[in-house]
């Protein structure tokens, strides 16, 4: 009997999670290990936690997988486990984050922002979610339209 196809599977699975952390790892390249070089933090602060439905992080999406802390400290920013790879939890301070701008397309309100890095760079972010920015609102200031 051959043995060697009871190793396909295994092996297959492997294949798949290296290539899906390679794949996830790329993505955080684009704006969150930006971000992470500066506001990566072990764990996030206590505080009110909400799920993002969307969120745009120097270009790239996230549906679905990103939670948020909103603290005295600042936004805590944290990937759902199969986006970890190459996402550290972030932390960043209030005055990184530059005024808030609401846009209205259709029935979806969405909110953009630029965090100002220290080495004088920015990383846009967007995200859908008024209950986000209702707990943020003592801390960020909205951009007049």
């Amino acid at each position: 009997m051959r043995y060697y196809v009871f190793w396909i599977m295994p092996l297959a699975l492997a294949g798949f999670v290296g290539f899906w952390c390679l794949v996830v790892k790329l993505l955080s390249l684009m704006g969150w290990q930006r971000l992470a070089t500066h506001f990566a933090v072990p764990e996030l602060p206590l505080g009110p936690r909400f799920s993002v439905a969307q969120a745009t992080v120097g270009g790239i999406r996230y549906r679905g997988v990103l939670q948020a802390t909103v603290s005295a400290a600042g936004l805590g920013l944290r990937a759902g486990f199969p986006f970890r790879v190459g996402h550290a939890p972030l932390l960043i301070p209030w005055a990184a984050i530059g005024p808030v701008q609401a846009e209205k397309f259709l029935w979806t309100t969405s909110y953009s922002t630029a965090v100002r890095t220290p080495d004088g760079g920015s990383v846009s972010l967007r995200f859908t979610g008024e209950q986000l920015l209702e707990a943020a609102r003592p801390w960020v200031r909205m951009q007049q339209t």
